[in-house]
Formats: structure tokens, sequence, C-alpha cells
């Protein structure tokens, strides 16, 4: 990888921790935390794709409250105070302890560095904020750019578009196994941040390493 020149990261997983939400509610969601966690988000990844397919795009925060709505529904957690808080705490998703520490060590090594992400440019923004990572991205692009989600190659097309750099140059760094295998079919040199222990799935494109975390990643590139 010693030809790379921007370090992208998927943003959901990868550098903000999704789970924060519930676990910072869960004496209110109870004991139903965790699975309230996964459904929520094993639905709005779901509910990108079937949208893309379905050719009907609407933007991040809206897939992502319907995909709270639906988990809400099926664990019969009926409260609406407590969507609107998990809602409100998504805009401030913690980043993992690391995000900040390698991404300057990033920068040190004069890499370009950005995200790449389908959330909505307004959820992207508020948790760079929150993170206090503002200086450290060169960009922050959101599939609002061309209005389809990941695993479309109009998304990773963005990447050049935005920085100007061939995707031959890209490290792409993700957390989800599925966008990992997409971004390297499509060109990228891609690092697999295995956060939750998955496996590889039987798809075309094969991660460059695998990680547990983005520490000493830019021991990698």
């Amino acid at each position: 990888m010693n030809n790379t020149k921007a370090c992208i990261f998927d943003a959901y997983g990868t550098l903000f921790d999704v789970n924060a939400a519930c676990r910072e509610l869960s004496l209110d969601v109870g004991d139903k935390w965790q699975d309230l966690a996964n459904l929520w988000r094993l639905r709005q990844v779901e509910y990108t794709w079937l949208r893309n397919s379905m050719n009907e795009y609407v933007d991040f925060w809206e897939i992502t409250s319907n995909a709270l709505d639906y988990a809400m529904e099926v664990l019969n957690i009926k409260n609406i105070k407590l969507r609107d808080q998990l809602l409100e705490l998504y805009l401030k998703l913690e980043a993992y302890p690391e995000v900040k520490k390698v991404l300057g060590k990033i920068k040190d090594k004069k890499f370009r560095t950005g995200i790449l992400s389908n959330g909505s440019k307004k959820m992207l923004d508020s948790a760079v904020k929150n993170a206090k990572i503002e200086n450290l991205l060169d960009v922050v692009i959101s599939v609002e750019e061309c209005k389809i989600y990941k695993p479309s190659s109009k998304v990773y097309d963005l990447v050049e578009i935005k920085t100007n750099i061939h995707k031959d140059k890209v490290t792409f760094f993700s957390s989800n196994a599925w966008d990992m295998h997409a971004a390297a079919n499509y060109g990228f040199k891609t690092i697999w941040v295995n956060r939750f222990q998955g496996k590889l799935e039987r798809l075309p494109g094969k991660p460059n390493a695998i990680v547990k975390s983005l520490d000493n990643i830019d021991q990698l590139i």
C-alpha cells in the first residue's frame, strides 16, 4: 500500500460507535437495549439496499428513523420520548477511543483523510463536530451527493470527484464487511476494521488487511 495518497473511512461502526445511543439510554430501554441496537442497525442498512433496488431514495436520517420505529415495534417498546431521545443521541454518537489519535498520526504522514458515508450531511457534520475531529479530515462525503447508497459504484466514485485522487491510490477503511468487499471490488485498497468479530462474506473483493480496531493502522499504509 506504499502508493496510498488518501485514507478514507466509513463513518458508522468504523469511526463512530453505532451502539452508543442505546447503551447511553440502557436504563430506559432495559435489558432489550442490545437487541434494539442490533435490530435498529440491521434494518438501517437493509433499508438502504432495498431503497437502492426500488430506486426510492430518501436521506439517511429518514431511514434511521424508520429503522428505529420498526425495531421498537418488533420489541414492543412503546415510548415516544425514548424514541426522540435515541434519535437525538444518534446525532452525537461517540467516536471510538483511538479515532482522534490515529487520524492525527495519518495527517502527520501527509495523507489526505476523509469520510465516505451513507449518512446525511447533517448527521455527519454533527458527529464529526461532536467528536472534535473537524481539523483532522480533509473531506466529509455523503451519499447525498449522488442520491444512492453503498455499495453502488457511484458512491465510491465520489472520492475521486472530491479529492482528485485516483482509486488505486486510496485506502478505504470499513467495519462493515459488505462495504469493504464492495470497495475492494471497486478498486480501492481496503482494510477491514473487524470490530465485531465478523466473518468475510462470500462476495467479490478481498481486504488487504484485517484489524480489530484503528489502533496502529498508520503502520499499515
